[in-house]
This record gives C-alpha cells, sequence and structure tokens, in this order.
C-alpha cells in the first residue's frame, strides 16, 4: 500500500508538469503563435469561435481531472481513482498541447511521453484507455474536426494509418512490457513467498528448538542443583562420620590402656596367687612337721593371715577394675551403636545420591558391619567380665572366711592341736581354691590379651574408615566444584536460549 502511495505522488507530479506544460505551449501560442511555421501537413485553416472554444474546452479539462485527482489524494493517499485521473490528466494534457499549439506535428510526440510515464503505472487497462482516447482523438480529428488535432481542414487518410500504427505499436510494445514485467514479478513474488514460507519454517523450527533447548536446560539445571545438594550433603554426613570414628578412634584407644592396666593388674593378681599358693604349701609342711612347736605355728598362721589380707585386698582391688572394665565395655557398645546408627543414615543418604553414592555406601556398610563386630565383642568382654566378678565375688567370700578362720584360729590357739585334723583339711580345701583361682586368674589374662588384639584391629579398621572418609570428602568436594561448573555452563545456555526465543519471537 505504501508502495502505491509512492506512485500517487510521483504521478501527480507528472500530471501537474503535464499540465504546466500544456499552460506554457497555449500561452506562447495565443501570444506569439511561433509553431505555425511547422504546420505542413495541409493547407492551414482559419481560427473560428467554435474552434476556438474547443481548444479552450480541452485546455480545461486537464485541470478538472487534475484537481480530482488532487482532492482523492488528499482524502486517501491510495485511493484506487488516482491512477485513472492521473492517466486521463496526461491524456488530456497532451490533448490540450496539440490542439493547443495549432495542430503541429511535434507535438503529437507527446503522445508518446504521456504513454511512457502512464506505463509507470504497470497497469494495462490504463495503457489501453489511453490508446483508445488517443483513437478516438484521431478519428473525430479526422472526421469532424481536423484543425484541432492535425493543425488543417484537410489530412490525408495514410497519415492517420501511419499514425494509428505508431499508437498501436507504441501501446502493444508498452503493454507487452508490462505483461512480461507483471509475469517476472509474479514469478519472483511466488519465489519469494516460498522462501518466506521456507525460512518462516525454519524460523518456527529453530523457535522450537530453542523452546526445547530451554525446557531441557531447565530440567538439567535442576538435576545439577539437586547434584550439588547431594553432594553437599553427602559431605556434611562423611565429615560428621570422619569425626565420630576419630573419638571413636580415641575411646578404643583410651579403652586399650585400661585393658593393659587390667593385664598388669591380673598377672600381678596371678604372682601374688602363685605366691599364696607356695606360702599354703609351706604352712601345710610346717603344720605336718612342727605339731609340737606351736609357736613357730603361730607365726605361720600370721603369716598366713597377712596373705589372705593381701589377697582380700587384692581382690577389692581386682573388683573395682572389673568395675571399671564394665563401665569401659558399656561404652565401646554405646559408641558401636552410635556408629551403626551414623552407618545407616550414611547408607540411606547413599542411597538418595544415586551413582554418586554408591562408593560411600560401601565405605558406610563395612563401618556398619565393624560397629555390630564392636557391640559383641564388647557384649562378649561384659559377659566374661560378669563371670569373673562372679569367681571374684565367690573369692573374695571365700578369702574373708579363710582370714575368719585364721582369726579363729589364732584366738583359739590352744585349742588348735585338738583341731589340727580339721585345719588341715582346710589348708588342703584352700590349696585346691587356690589352684582354682589361679586358673580363672590365668583365664582372665588370655581374654585380657585377646580383647586388647581385637581393639587393636578395631582401632586399626577404624583409622582405615577415617581415610577412606577423609578421600571421599576430597571426592565430594571435587564433584560439588565440576557440578557447579556445569551449572554455571547451563545457566549461560539457558540465558542464551532465551535470548534466541526473544530474537525469534519478533518475527
Amino acid at each position: 500500500m505504501q508502495m502505491q502511495d509512492k506512485k500517487n505522488s510521483l504521478m501527480l507530479w507528472l500530471s501537474t508538469a503535464a499540465v504546466g506544460l500544456n499552460i506554457i505551449i497555449f500561452s506562447i501560442t495565443k501570444l506569439f503563435n511561433p509553431f505555425h511555421h511547422m504546420i505542413s501537413h495541409g493547407s492551414g485553416f482559419e481560427m473560428t469561435t467554435a474552434l476556438y472554444y474547443g481548444q479552450l474546452l480541452l485546455f480545461l479539462l486537464p485541470f478538472m481531472t487534475l484537481c480530482t485527482a488532487f482532492m482523492l489524494y488528499m482524502r486517501k493517499k491510495g485511493d484506487a481513482l488516482i491512477p485513472l485521473f492521473n492517466t486521463l490528466t496526461l491524456t488530456l494534457s497532451s490533448f490540450s498541447i496539440i490542439s493547443g499549439s495549432g495542430g503541429s506535428v511535434e507535438f503529437h510526440f507527446s503522445i508518446f511521453m504521456v504513454l511512457a510515464a502512464a506505463a509507470y503505472y504497470d497497469r494495462i487497462k490504463l495503457i489501453v484507455i489511453m490508446t483508445v482516447l488517443f483513437a478516438i482523438q484521431h478519428f473525430v480529428g479526422f472526421i469532424w474536426l481536423p484543425e484541432l488535432v492535425f493543425g488543417t481542414t484537410q489530412y490525408s487518410f495514410l497519415m492517420v494509418s501511419l499514425h494509428a500504427v505508431f499508437l498501436l505499436l507504441t501501446s502493444g510494445a508498452t503493454i507487452w512490457q508490462i505483461h512480461s514485467k507483471q509475469k517476472i514479478t509474479s514469478q519472483l513474488e511466488t519465489e519469494k513467498n516460498e522462501r518466506d514460507d521456507k525460512i518462516a519454517a525454519l524460523l518456527q523450527e529453530v523457535h522450537g528448538l530453542s523452546k526445547q533447548i530451554g525446557h531441557t536446560t531447565k530440567t538439567v539445571l535442576r538435576s545439577s542443583s539437586l547434584a550439588v545438594s547431594s553432594n553437599k550433603e553427602v559431605r556434611n554426613v562423611s565429615e560428621e562420620i570422619t569425626g565420630g570414628l576419630g573419638s571413636q578412634n580415641i575411646s578404643i584407644q583410651f579403652i586399650e590402656h585400661k585393658l593393659r592396666d587390667i593385664n598388669l593388674a591380673v598377672q600381678h593378681s596371678l604372682d601374688s596367687s602363685s605366691k599364696m599358693k607356695e606360702g599354703a604349701k609351706i604352712t601345710e609342711k610346717g603344720v605336718l612337721s612342727s605339731h609340737i612347736t606351736m609357736v613357730t605355728m603361730g607365726e605361720f598362721i600370721q603369716m598366713t593371715s597377712q596373705a589372705i589380707k593381701d589377697v582380700a585386698d587384692m581382690m577389692v582391688v581386682l573388683k573395682n577394675s572389673l568395675g571399671s572394665t564394665e563401665e569401659m565395655v558399656e561404652k565401646i557398645q554405646k559408641l558401636a551403636d552410635s556408629t551403626n546408627l551414623l552407618a545407616l543414615n550414611a547408607s540411606i543418604e547413599a542411597a538418595r545420591a544415586g551413582e554418586q553414592g554408591k562408593g560411600f555406601s560401601v565405605v558406610a556398610g563395612e563401618v556398619r558391619n565393624l560397629a555390630i563386630q564392636s557391640r559383641e565383642t564388647a557384649i562378649n568382654i561384659k559377659d566374661t567380665l560378669t563371670a569373673i566378678r562372679k569367681e571374684s565375688d565367690m573369692t573374695f567370700s571365700k578369702v574373708e572366711s579363710g582370714q575368719l578362720v585364721v582369726y579363729q584360729s589364732m584366738a583359739h590357739l590352744d585349742t588348735l592341736s585338738n583341731e589340727f585334723e580339721g585345719m588341715k583339711l582346710t589348708l588342703d580345701e584352700l590349696l585346691r581354691y587356690i589352684d582354682n583361682m589361679n586358673e580363672r586368674m590365668e583365664g582372665i589374662e588370655e581374654g585380657t590379651t585377646g580383647v586388647t588384639t581385637e581393639i587393636l584391629e578395631i582401632s586399626a579398621v577404624i583409622e582405615q574408615g577415617i581415610a577412606s572418609m577423609e578421600q571421599l570428602t576430597v571426592i565430594c568436594g571435587q564433584q560439588i566444584s565440576e557440578s557447579e561448573k556445569v551449572d554455571q555452563e547451563i545457566r549461560v545456555l539457558t540465558e542464551l536460549s532465551n535470548k534466541l526465543q526473544q530474537r525469534f519471537s519478533s518475527y
């Protein structure tokens, strides 16, 4: 539509120029008549009033059509009637130029001028209208008004025919050019529309791909964010487990030292028991060999009393040591339960992490197995210590009984001879009990040694677990760093996709 407005504007200027040229030629002819000598078609003519008014009418008609075209243009620049009135203005201006110049043959060339100007519209109908009007002009001029068209009263049919032939040839050539141009333009428009359709389809496809990329990047961005969060959670859990394992390792080392002390105490008790056994044997021999010497027997009884007292003191120490050991075993059991709970939580977090948590899940499973083994070992130690405590209580009770017997023996030294056989039996029983206690002490020594070995192995495994957890923490940190880089690249890709969608949405 804008192209038509521009064409109408230019043609209005050309129509105005044609009317202006008409004014100039008409005025010069009326004032000076410089074109009279150019008339060579016939014998000339005499200007009459009718011819004068005919020239004046032809002179005024272009003004009327030009004014009409201007009014249409002012109302609507793309009015469909403007090309018609511009064509009529050009045609009537040529009529007036020919008649106003006195029918000079040279001004018949204005026909080709206005015909070429009208061809600017590229409309065959306008060329046909103009050709028909010029044909009517020549026909009317040849039959009725040759003075207004040819400037003479008589004009040969041959000349009119030549005018008509060249007019038709010019019009035909112009129409052919317009038709060819329209055909080429239509073909170009078709090709352009096809290209536009292909480009539009391509743009639509690219726009769809851009949207798909946008959706994909958003999904990947969410997954990447979840991966970063999961890695951070795994790293935090691994750090917590590492701290827990470190604390557990310290506790186990403390228990190891305590067990070593218990082992030393048991060894001392075993040595004391051996000495007590030897003393009892000596006492037995003294009783058997020195029945007559009661003083010696009293001394031996005092020695026996002192030995029994030492044994009682050692049993008290052993009882206290067993109580401390039971407390340590309970701590081991609690630490094993805490480690088991942490390992269970770590397994759950590793399962949530998916593929990234497989390695951590294996480590957590091993830690959990170690915690279960530690708890079972602690339970076994506790059971053993309970048995030792029971035996120690029995031993302590027997020692107290023996001590009471010794005190009674010292108090009733006079009656000792009568009760010598009973005392001998008591000594035999004491020897048997000492043997039994020695065996118990040896079992306690072996048990504490085995527990110490197991605890050393647990400590080594925990240290290995700490190293693995530290390595897992480093790996999680690296994964977080790489995931954050991927997350940043995905954000850049998302921004590019959004810009691409905004760019294509404007088409």
